[in-house]
Formats: structure tokens, C-alpha cells, sequence
């Protein structure tokens, strides 16, 4: 039985999302060339894995005389913020508090980055506070009123 599609990125698409990312559009040609400077990838290979691409709508493509242009169309952020949610909840069963608590508890990290990372923290926390409404949508306004 065949596996469920998925619009999750895989190995090989994201290596040729990431060409497309950093030189912009590219033919099927030119991202082979590409590819092969780090391993020899197969020209069909990357034809094939542009054009799913495009069915997943990562991509879209425009014919350039005999060629195809390959563009990506899902932005970089865009893509991290999927894989992740996607890793959170396969490993993670859904937490980031739990993927946070792995990534402090298994890296090592100085004490300026974990300066860095406390005061963005902090900054989330303070953004929340201000955004928290109440259930007529307006903004929470102190007890004292």
C-alpha cells in the first residue's frame, strides 16, 4: 500500500529548495550542476524531484525554450516553521516545552548565548501580556479601573 502524500519537504527536496533559496530560478540543468559539486546527483533525479515539487507547490516552473525555470515559491521561513512544527510533533508529542528542555538539556551553549536567548524570552513574555484580550476582544485594561 502506498504511503500517504505528504507536503512535508524530504532530504532531497530540500537540498534543491536550498539552491533555489540561494541562486533564485534555475533550470532542471543548473540545479543538477549544482547538486553534483557536493555528490553526483543524476539529471532525472532532479527533474523528477522538481517536478513533485511543483505538485507539492514548493515550486513553480515557466518553459524557457527547450528548458523548464524552476522557482521556488514557499519561502525559506516558511519551510523551517513546517519542519519544525512537524519534528515537535512526531519526537515531541506536540510540546516545544519539551523540545526546548532536550535542545538546553543536550547542547552546550555559552553564557552570552544564553543571555541572548533569556532576553528574547523575556521579550516574548512581555509581548504576550501586552496581546492578552478579553473575550469581547478589547484590550485587557488593569483591575483598578
Amino acid at each position: 500500500m502506498a504511503r500517504p502524500k505528504s507536503n512535508e519537504l524530504t532530504a532531497a527536496e530540500q537540498k534543491i529548495m536550498q539552491v533555489l533559496w540561494q541562486r533564485g530560478p534555475l533550470t532542471v540543468r543548473d540545479i543538477a550542476t549544482e547538486l553534483s559539486q557536493e555528490q553526483q546527483v543524476a539529471y532525472t533525479t532532479v527533474q523528477t524531484l522538481c517536478r513533485i515539487l511543483l505538485d507539492k507547490g514548493h515550486v513553480s516552473c515557466e518553459k524557457q525554450g527547450k528548458a523548464f525555470l524552476y522557482q521556488a515559491t514557499t519561502v525559506q521561513q516558511e519551510a523551517r516553521s513546517q519542519a519544525l512544527l512537524a519534528l515537535v510533533k512526531k519526537f515531541f508529542g506536540g510540546s516545544p516545552d519539551l523540545l526546548a528542555q532536550h535542545l538546553i538539556a543536550e547542547t552546550v551553549i555559552s553564557a552570552e548565548l544564553a543571555a541572548q536567548l533569556q532576553q528574547k524570552i523575556d521579550l516574548a513574555g512581555t509581548t504576550a501580556q501586552a496581546q492578552q484580550t478579553t473575550p469581547a476582544g478589547d484590550k485587557k485594561t488593569s483591575d483598578k479601573e
